[in-house]
């Protein structure tokens, strides 16, 4: 999939919990999870497109599926940063 190039500011990925339907939604405009979600999950529900170009995916699963647990990993759904936190010289 070929992807639109989003602002790092503009980025987002929501998890949503419908406990009342007993369902997770799983919605994010960053490329690098989309990619992960992809490749561990399969191909989202639902694909929005921007000049003809990826621009966020989409996935709806009932909570007793048994590639709900997936979601919640944090290696797929937030990858790496580097602290930006962590003073030089320490």
């Amino acid at each position: 999939m070929k992807w639109y190039l989003i602002p790092r500011d503009e980025q987002e990925t929501i998890i949503n919990i419908d406990y009342c339907e007993k369902t997770i939604t799983v919605y994010t405009t960053r490329k690098q999870t989309g990619e992960r979600l992809v490749k561990k999950i399969g191909k989202p529900d639902k694909i929005d497109y921007f000049n003809g170009v990826v621009s966020g995916i989409f996935y709806k699963r009932n909570l007793y599926d048994k590639d709900v647990a997936k979601f919640f990993s944090k290696s797929l759904l937030v990858g790496c940063f580097k602290n930006n936190l962590e003073k030089k010289g320490e």
